[in-house]
């Protein structure tokens, strides 16, 4: 019966990893992206399979952004399209994103491409959180953000 139970479970995993949106990005395409919340605050949070605290910020992300419905979220994954596209839906699956999230991941053949795209200051460190406001100003934050700083950015 546990058997059965796991089975079932991990099917369910794997339809709703398929139904994920995953488009791939690249570092040409970085400012169409951030610039589509059109007029509207936007998060962007950078993350990577392999980032021990990446899934923690985002769901603290995802808690506050259930107050600020004008807050449009966009998740880049770093991990590459091409190896990690079921992984990286499988993950996207079981967070509890707002539908409307844009769910990108790398289709760099260098990854150094993209990150210098999306933020030339950064150096890789992860998570890596971009706050652009309503009038496109950009604000980065690597590690794990506190409701406060997001109340401070969005006022």
């Amino acid at each position: 019966m546990k058997r059965i139970l796991l089975s079932l479970a991990a099917f369910v995993v794997a339809l709703n990893a398929q139904a994920v949106d995953l488009k791939p990005l690249r570092a040409p395409d970085v400012d169409a992206v951030l610039a589509a919340s059109q007029g509207r605050p936007q998060i962007v949070e950078i993350w990577s399979l392999d980032c021990s605290y990446c899934r923690e910020n985002t769901a603290r992300i995802v808690e506050w952004q259930k107050k600020h419905r004008d807050v449009r979220l966009t998740m880049i994954a770093m991990d590459s399209i091409d190896d990690n596209a079921a992984a990286v839906s499988q993950v996207l699956a079981t967070l509890p994103l707002p539908p409307q999230t844009a769910l990108y991941a790398n289709a760099e053949a260098i990854p150094e491409k993209l990150r210098r795209a999306l933020d030339p200051n950064w150096h890789g460190e992860m998570p890596r959180t971009l706050l652009i406001d309503a009038r496109g100003t950009r604000q980065a934050s690597s590690g794990l953000l506190q409701p406060a700083t997001l109340d401070a950015w969005h006022r």
